[in-house]
């Protein structure tokens, strides 16, 4: 049973990933959603899986949710910003030494 809420914790990341992105909506509400969520299956992870007291449960659950949240919104907006926009289009060295 522990391991269903590890997958839901990944496919938390990923959709979160995937949600900052594309900007389907503001990240600073897109990615406390995320948060929440990572910090629910972690703290449900360890209490199922891990013979650990609730008060350790909570806190690793808060470390680990709000931390792996927190580094996937980060990597998202950075490639996000980062990206090319449509119009531009990337010339190859190649190309520009044939020019």
């Amino acid at each position: 049973m522990g391991v269903l809420f590890l997958v839901l914790f990944g496919l938390t990341l990923f959709g979160l990933y995937i949600a900052v992105r594309r900007a389907w909506g503001s990240t600073l509400y897109t990615g406390s959603i995320g948060a929440i969520l990572s910090v629910l299956f972690v703290v449900l992870y360890a209490l199922t899986y891990e013979k650990t007291s609730t008060l350790q449960a909570i806190f690793a659950g808060i470390v680990v949710g709000v931390g792996f949240a927190a580094a996937v919104v980060i990597i998202a907006v950075f490639f996000r910003t980062n990206q090319p926009a449509p119009d531009v289009r990337i010339v190859s060295q190649e190309e520009v030494h044939r020019e």
